[in-house]
């Protein structure tokens, strides 16, 4: 749950995600996490390693001297709750779009399109996704192959009634 621009007070609940002059975009931790509850948000097993690992280390929690409090550090025997792990999935999602926010990556589309034999693009034979996230490389040439393969496979199928409705001495468009 992230605001728009605002020049109003933080809420309960909300952490400021970035600020531009005086104008904040808040992150609401509150929301985000009964919504990372009802969806079920979790973190692969290398994450859950990293969090336990991270849990049990001993250190302060708090800032500034002499304000922060000793933490022993957490069993490491005992299993992560629900809570820990959605509570640190919704702390990587804030981690995330701080990154955006930064112009770490940012959000794309992939169009893909067909060309004529002269390199020009043939009118009605396009598709397009928009909303990706720039740094799912992997992602993003998938989505690309599909989409391309999807346009070939319609071709194709238009192709094949064209013959099957010729062959009849059918006139199609």
């Amino acid at each position: 749950m992230v605001s728009d621009w605002t020049t109003r007070d933080k809420r309960s609940g909300e952490v400021v995600l970035c600020t531009d002059r005086r104008s904040r975009r808040y992150y609401d931790i509150r929301e985000t996490m009964k919504i990372a509850r009802r969806d079920g948000w979790g973190l692969s097993d290398e994450d859950k390693a990293q969090l336990m690992k991270s849990l049990a280390a001993p250190g302060i929690v708090g800032s500034g001297p002499d304000q922060g409090m000793y933490r022993p550090g957490r069993n490491p025997s005992r299993p992560l709750t629900r809570g820990e792990i959605t509570a640190e999935a919704v702390r990587r999602d804030f981690e995330f779009l701080r990154g955006w926010c930064r112009d770490d990556w940012h959000w794309l589309g992939v169009v893909v399109e067909l060309l004529d034999g002269n390199g020009e693009v043939a009118d009605d034979v396009n598709d397009s996704l928009w909303g990706i996230e720039s740094e799912a490389h992997d992602y993003l040439k998938e989505t690309a192959l599909d989409m391309a393969d999807g346009l070939a496979q319609g071709l194709q199928r238009e192709a094949c009634e064209r013959l099957y409705w010729n062959a009849r001495d059918m006139v199609t468009v």
